[in-house]
């Protein structure tokens, strides 16, 4: 089964904000009833990590004995594990999931100069061993990407896609559809700063609990700063406007129709009017010209520095 028939909703629940450590931390009861919308709604579809915090638990919890999907990531930044490290992380993860096998699992890789070749035949035999579903990666570079192929069975690929961040198209998105690799795109409301609270924001007021002020803003000074973002908000205003859709709709749904993005993953709400906005921003169709406007109008305004996560490692 490739990963696109595995895929349950192109919509995604990206529940980084489920980690009490970086985020406003909120009642178990409360992120259950949260939950319990977006399945009501269709979207069944979960992306977490190994160091989300209390995140993996919360999902295993929340989602069992339900018909579901989780995608998991295993984070290593600095050194080489053991395959005997590799499997107790995964057991873990499977065990904290309440899940049989792991629905999909992604490699975190951030040291480019580590020799990851152990770690991902260590993956293979996951995978192989039926542990897990599918394998995927986590913002690697192009070259750790062709290198990852020669060793593991890589069928998706999760890297940063916005009308703001767009650094997948200097050969990575290509790539990928060559060798029918799935994109899952995150970020795609850079963190909401691409939404109508913030049209008309001289600056936007630093939000220590929020991903906004201590990851998206920095990447948004990288690609040339909050003034442009003002004026491609205006842009995806008037767009709205001619569907009767919100700003962040069209933001998603520009992403979600960009070649080889599979599936578009947005942060966990407990607002049931923007569970149910971002829910429902994929099942309309934006016209060519429109989605070409948004695009120039991005291209125009923003550069593209490097490869997928090129300063961010910095």
């Amino acid at each position: 089964m490739s990963f696109r028939t595995m895929l349950k909703t192109p919509l995604i629940v990206g529940c980084w904000q489920l980690d009490d450590r970086s985020w406003k931390a909120h009642s178990e009861d409360h992120i259950a009833r949260a939950i319990d919308i977006y399945m009501a709604m269709g979207v069944s579809t979960f992306d977490t990590a190994d160091t989300y915090g209390r995140s993996e638990q919360l999902l295993g919890r929340s989602l069992q004995g339900r018909t579901s999907q989780v995608l998991t990531k295993a984070a290593f930044f600095e050194e080489v594990p053991t395959p005997r490290q590799i499997r107790h992380r995964v057991e873990l993860s499977r065990r904290s999931l309440k899940r049989d096998k792991l629905d999909g699992l992604q490699l975190q890789w951030r040291n480019p100069q580590l020799d990851m070749s152990g770690t991902l035949d260590t993956f293979a035999e996951l995978v192989s061993d039926g542990k897990i579903d599918q394998f995927g990666v986590t913002n690697f570079t192009l070259p750790m990407l062709k290198q990852a192929m020669t060793r593991a069975p890589v069928t998706f690929h999760q890297v940063q896609y916005s009308l703001i961040d767009r650094r997948v198209e200097n050969g990575m998105q290509a790539f990928c559809l060559d060798h029918d690799i799935a994109l899952l795109a995150y970020g795609p409301l850079a963190g909401g700063f691409l939404s109508k609270r913030f049209n008309g924001v001289a600056r936007p007021t630093p939000e220590p609990d929020h991903a906004r002020s201590f990851y998206y803003s920095n990447m948004i000074k990288a690609h040339g700063g909050w003034g442009k973002v003002q004026t491609l908000l205006k842009t995806l205003s008037e767009v709205a406007q001619r569907y009767d859709k919100s700003t962040a709709q069209v933001a998603l749904n520009w992403v979600a129709g960009q070649p080889g993005v599979e599936g578009v993953i947005v942060g966990l709400t407990l607002t049931r009017e923007q569970i149910q906005q971002n829910a429902t921003a994929l099942d309309w169709a934006m016209s060519a010209s429109d989605r070409h406007l948004l695009s120039e109008a991005s291209s125009t305004l923003f550069t593209q520095p490097g490869d997928i996560y090129s300063h961010e490692q910095r």
